[in-house]
């Protein structure tokens, strides 16, 4: 029993951080849902896979229209969940699995950092970094999006590329572009870096075409020919600016450089060392940084999924360049740069992630009340086939069925509304003045009728 600690202390300390971030975040992800502060891209998913389960692939209710999810985004990876949702259709099945992948990541992490420094501490030390970062809990945290499956994924696909492993490389590739459309740019990248650093050039040309092409062709062709706009609905988000105008907003402007310096501290400012690293991050940090969409410059979303995986490899990379310059002294170097990093993320991971042990906690997000208990319950009532249109917070509890519209479509013609009249999404518990005037609307006019009101929730039936 010694002699195996000895030798398998680090992977068993590796379990324990893993397992344990695990639990903590399905706990909270499932409270967060079960007290109504989960929002509507949780309900899109979980509608998405019920559909599929139930015949209608790929479908769900948007903009009150029942549409392909392909109008929306080309997270192929969905379907895989109608299978789990056959033994039980819950999206608690979506936040388990999230919390579970997520926490995995940091176990290519620590094969990358071990490869690396050939250093079992310094290894744990960044799979402790990845599991503490701010940028990794919130991505957790925010509901489920297939896109944050790039984090464990790009991670994994890069130590292939370390270890010349490339059976699994494309499983990886395959993966990542199943995710979201636009992750085929940073995997372009990642094709060039695998050709010019790793001299792979075969394998680096062949992923560059695969992630352009894909790309391409999901954003341009497929995408829009399933959209009602007949274009991605996203790129409204980015106007046509001037070079003086990009320039002001990439790095002149205060909000954006207050995003960059919350993602360089969420892992220690050792990205900074890495710069070579950083460039993959490129493609998606224009994305975000030139949208009109404000909540795309925080790190409180799922935004920053894709330059997760880049700003952990440029740490390790970073911290690896720092150590080489003190030759002498480069594993001294090394001890303190990740000991730095982890006490500059512990800071961070205390002001602003989403754990109940922080001082930014919105915390009521996680107490689950009676009121809360009772109106799901009111909620289960409702028949699979009847239609229902609710509040974003609602939306996730009602989704299972073939039409589930988002407040303000179907107030006329749905079955149901469902109404809270209470802010509960991330921070902000004010009154929502559009169901405010809808249950007015609703109580005058008598087209529906008050079948059920517990606490600041409604549930109004079709006459």
């Amino acid at each position: 029993m010694g002699s195996f600690l000895r030798k398998h202390w680090d992977k068993l300390l590796l379990f324990y951080f893993v397992s344990s971030y695990i639990l903590i975040f399905s706990t909270l992800s499932i409270l967060r849902h079960s007290s109504f502060s989960s929002g509507l891209d949780l309900g899109n998913m979980d509608q998405t896979v019920w559909n599929t389960l139930h015949g209608r692939f790929f479908s769900l209710t948007s903009d009150g229209v029942n549409v392909s999810r392909l109008a929306v985004h080309s997270d192929f990876l969905l379907v895989l969940f109608a299978p789990l949702y056959a033994l039980w259709a819950s999206p608690n099945v979506l936040l388990i699995t999230q919390s579970v992948y997520l926490g995995l990541g940091a176990i290519p992490t620590f094969l990358i950092a071990k490869h690396l420094f050939k250093n079992k501490v310094i290894a744990l030390g960044f799979a402790l970094i990845y599991l503490l970062s701010p940028l990794v809990e919130w991505v957790n945290i925010f509901d489920f999006h297939m896109v944050s499956l790039v984090i464990p994924t790009f991670l994994y696909a890069f130590y292939c590329v370390l270890t010349k492993r490339w059976k699994g490389y494309w499983v990886f590739i395959v993966l990542m572009l199943l995710t979201k459309e636009q992750v085929g740019l940073t995997i372009f990248l990642l094709g060039f870096v695998t050709a010019v650093f790793f001299k792979e050039k075969k394998v680096g040309v062949i992923t560059s075409l695969i992630g352009v092409t894909w790309f391409s062709l999901m954003t341009f062709v497929v995408m829009p020919r399933f959209s009602t706009g007949g274009e991605h609905w996203a790129l409204a988000w980015y106007q046509s600016k001037g070079p003086g105008e990009i320039i002001n907003k990439v790095l002149l402007s205060q909000e954006v450089q207050r995003y960059y310096m919350l993602l360089l501290k969420s892992f220690g400012l050792l990205p900074l060392f890495g710069l070579p690293w950083l460039m993959l991050a490129g493609p998606e940090l224009a994305i975000n940084v030139l949208s009109s969409h404000s909540e795309m410059q925080s790190i409180q979303y799922h935004y920053t999924s894709v330059l997760i995986p880049i700003l952990m490899i440029a740490s390790m990379y970073g911290a690896r360049y720092v150590s080489i310059l003190f030759k002498k002294y480069s594993q001294m170097t090394l001890y303190v740069l990740v000991l730095g990093a982890l006490l500059i993320v512990l800071r961070m991971n205390y002001h602003y992630s989403p754990l109940p042990t922080t001082e930014s906690c919105w915390c009521n997000g996680y107490i689950v009340a009676e009121v809360d208990k009772k109106f799901e319950k009111i909620l289960q009532q409702i028949p699979a086939t009847a239609s229902v249109t609710s509040s974003s917070e609602i939306h996730a509890h009602v989704s299972q069925r073939e039409s589930s519209y988002l407040l303000p479509y179907a107030t006329e013609s749905a079955n149901f509304i469902a109404l809270i009249d209470q802010n509960r999404i991330i921070d902000n518990a004010g009154p929502k003045p559009y169901e405010i005037e809808l249950i007015k609307k609703l109580d005058t006019e008598g087209r529906y009728r008050l079948t059920d009101r517990v606490g600041h929730f409604y549930l109004y039936k079709k006459k």
